[in-house]
């Protein structure tokens, strides 16, 4: 409802309107809050933003004071995601897949249990600090062990390392940050440098993982080829030494030595062929981990063109050597030069022919997957691919091996009887000899390449031992505290303001549609001692403070409320109303009672009526006899003059209730009471009703239909708004008039706070600059015109 429909110049009895429209607003109109409206809420309970913010600061001061150091150091590793293994063996990939790692891959190996345990089992070998005999903080027992420990066990290590280290990637990039946290600087940089380590070495053992088994594979050979070597030696010794024989003629001699050249070559391809197999197999089972149906495909891939081309280069490969085996110097004679070079163009001109094939048969077998060679399957699937080229081009050229091999069998069985024995134990000691050197060269080949592999892990930074700790922040800790407090603080302010729906200040009424008709300021204590000890008739109740201190800015709140009642109605004097409250202990017996004393001071002959027939009061405020009174008269026991205290104060008298009946509603109900009311209107100018409160009982709804007007009372900070509008609908049902509402014991201090300044000439108006006392009692510090 807007504020011009609640001017006491309209929608009030006399001006033809009907109250329950004056109430639409009540409801549906509220205005909207300024800044300045939430800073007042949070000063009215300041108290509980300083409590909240002092308990959760000292809260974070005693944590941070308390929380044990915490060091933080950091190593950085490369993971070299396209190193590629370089080995001088034809046949093995020394870094074992040499395929794009990918770097969620190692940052899992990294946070593995093995690599912790590796960790931990270096911290325990360690023990002490270097140059020390100070036991690694990080590997102490707790002092609470119930096997009193000194040291913790693997196992336990293992699980605080996997619990305190973190591993971090730093992005767009292949570097992983290790960082290590301890309550010691010392531990924290030798924990991270120990992962770094372990990593590494891990990484190393793996990437020289297939080199080592080249290497082993070729070892057993050697020895192998030794023993036959020395077999062979020893048997053409014997042979020789049996027989007398120690050569043969020149023909059989050149036929040994081709034979044993071409069988030392045959059984190289043997040792070379069965080690692509393994490696085939190797790389088989890893993608069989990955895609076994892709596993399946790769195996079965052939393709009958490259089988040809592949035995057309063994075939010509065998006969160059078998060539250059025959004449050792055909490098310088023309004839077997030429032929030499015509041999070495045919070969690349197949081999050319070979790759186009190969990579055409490539993308047919691995379509769409070429774009992108750091893939992981896709760099396995190539290596499957390239073996399977290599064992057809081995086995090619053991099949051309053995048709030589065969033709040089038939040279040498044709050497003479006598003869035959010798040069078969001097072929296989040549052919020993010459497959023991092959293998040794490979051999050492595969050391070197095991040697010369680093893996693709490279430790750039090592951690050094931190100065100061991470934790506890305190600068930040005591930031988060102070505005966690005051969060906290606000938060439980705006929390309780929502769960607060009572009427606090004249602005909550008008946010519902509803202007005071007046604010009754507050009396504190001091205001109480001063007026008992100024009061000439002890009798006089202290509240009655339009009568002991009418300067006072509490008397000039009940004149302002006095003058607006008075122009409720411009038709005709008000004669008559009743004062009531939504409950009990709201004020409504000392706002009639100062109500009263404030009319008969305007020069109103004014009656003063006790209608409170349950629990009456208004004896007490005047210093009364309760009997004989209202209900005596209504019993037919007294007079009219009889329960009338006339002149109380000049032109004010009081009618107190009397005896409190059994039935106090049919007793205002009754016809006696409506013909009293009406005699009593013509008595006097004005008469004012206290009522008992409308929600408790339907006193003040029975008495309001036999008046001119009702005044509702509500207490600030107590009545809330469902209260006092269910009041109000109770006193529209039996089409009461209303004159308004009046706001009671209202502190402007405690709702407002500290802007209560701003609000203190609104409501206390430029009357509340006296003192206390009677009009004859102290000046105030500002002197002003007393205006209304």
């Amino acid at each position: 409802m807007s504020s011009e429909k609640m001017n006491m110049g309209e929608g009030y009895p006399g001006n033809g309107k009907p109250l329950a429209q004056s109430y639409t607003g009540f409801e549906n109109e509220e205005e909207v809050m300024k800044l300045q409206d939430y800073l007042q809420i949070i000063l009215r309970r300041k108290w509980i933003v300083l409590v909240s913010f002092l308990v959760v600061f000292l809260t974070a001061v005693v944590y941070t004071i308390n929380s044990q150091p915490v060091y933080q150091a950091q190593a950085t590793v490369l993971v070299n995601t396209q190193s590629k293994g370089q080995g001088g063996l034809l046949l093995f990939d020394p870094t074992g897949l040499g395929f794009a790692q990918n770097l969620n891959n190692e940052l899992e190996i990294l946070k593995s249990r093995s690599v912790a345990n590796a960790v931990a089992r270096e911290l325990l070998a360690k023990k002490y600090y270097d140059n020390s005999q100070e036991i690694l903080h990080c590997i102490r027992a707790p002092e609470e062990d119930e096997l009193g420990r000194e040291i913790l066990s693997e196992e336990e290590l293992t699980g605080v390392l996997i619990r305190t280290v973190e591993f971090e990637p730093v992005r767009d990039s292949e570097v992983i940050k290790i960082i290590a946290k301890s309550g010691d600087p010392r531990d924290a940089a030798l924990i991270a440098n120990q992962f770094a380590r372990a990593y590494y070495e891990r990484n190393l053992r793996m990437s020289r993982t297939r080199s080592k088994a080249a290497r082993e594979f070729l070892e057993k050979q050697l020895i192998a080829k030794q023993e036959q070597l020395a077999k062979a030696e020893e048997a053409l010794q014997r042979y020789m030494e049996q027989t007398g024989i120690v050569s043969v003629d020149d023909e059989s001699q050149k036929v040994i030595e081709q034979l044993a050249t071409v069988q030392a070559q045959y059984e190289n391809v043997s040792i070379e062929l069965e080690s692509v197999k393994e490696s085939l197999n190797f790389y088989r089972k890893q993608i069989a981990r990955q895609e076994p149906n892709v596993a399946r495909i790769m195996s079965d891939a052939s393709d009958p063109y490259i089988r040809l081309l592949q035995e057309e280069i063994a075939r010509l490969e065998v006969e160059k050597d078998i060539t250059i085996s025959q004449n050792p110097h055909a490098a310088e004679d023309p004839i077997y030069k030429e032929k030499l070079i015509k041999i070495d163009s045919q070969i690349d001109n197949l081999r050319k022919k070979l790759r186009k094939r190969t990579n055409d048969y490539l993308k047919s077998v691995l379509p769409g997957q070429l774009t992108d060679p750091a893939k992981y399957l896709v760099e396995v699937k190539q290596k499957i691919f390239d073996t399977q080229i290599q064992v057809q081009a081995l086995e090619a050229k053991k099949k051309a091996l053995a048709v030589v091999l065969l033709d040089y069998q038939k040279q040498f069985d044709r050497i003479p009887k006598r003869s035959i024995e010798f040069a078969r134990l001097q072929r296989a000691r040549l052919s020993a000899e010459k497959l023991y050197l092959l293998v040794e060269e490979k051999y050492q080949e595969a050391t070197i390449a095991e040697q010369s592999q680093f893996g693709y892990i490279e430790i750039i930074d090592q951690a050094i031992v931190p100065k100061l700790p991470i934790s506890p922040k305190i600068r930040m800790n005591l930031m988060l505290g102070a505005l966690l407090g005051l969060g906290l603080g606000v938060g439980l302010v705006f929390l309780l303001e929502y769960l607060d729906v009572s009427i606090r200040t004249p602005e909550d009424l008008k946010r519902r549609g509803w202007q005071p008709l007046s604010v009754i300021p507050s009396m504190d204590s001091q205001m109480i001692a001063e007026l008992a000890q100024n009061k000439e008739n002890p009798a006089i109740d202290d509240h009655l403070i339009a009568l002991l201190s009418p300067r006072s800015s509490v008397a000039e709140g009940y004149r302002r409320l006095r003058t607006n009642l008075q122009y409720a109605r411009l038709d005709k004097p008000l004669k008559s109303f009743l004062v009531t409250s939504p409950n009990p202990k709201e004020g409504k017996t000392t706002t009639a009672s100062n109500l009263a004393i404030t009319f008969s001071q305007a020069g109103l002959n004014t009656l003063l009526v006790d209608t409170d027939l349950r629990r009456p009061a208004i004896h007490r405020l005047f210093g009364l006899p309760k009997e004989p009174g209202l209900t005596n008269h209504l019993f037919g026991q007294n007079t009219l003059d009889e329960i009338t205290h006339k002149e109380v104060i000049p032109h004010l008298s009081v009618m107190t209730s009397g005896l409190v009946p059994p039935n106090p509603s049919e007793i205002l109900a009754a016809p006696q009471t409506h013909e009293l009311i009406d005699r009593l209107k013509s008595m006097y100018d004005l008469v004012i009703f206290d009522t008992a409160p409308v929600l408790a009982v339907t006193d003040a709804s029975i008495l309001a239909t036999q008046v001119e007007g009702t005044l509702l009372i509500i207490l600030a900070g107590t009545t809330i708004f469902d209260e006092l509008e269910h009041s109000i609908e109770q006193l529209e049902r039996v089409n009461a008039h209303i004159l308004g509402v009046a706001m009671n014991n209202f502190d402007i201090k405690r709702a407002y706070g500290s802007y209560y300044g701003q609000y203190k000439s609104r409501y206390y108006g430029y009357y509340g600059y006296y003192t206390y006392g009677h009009t004859g009692g102290k000046k105030a510090k500002k002197k002003r015109t007393e205006t209304s």
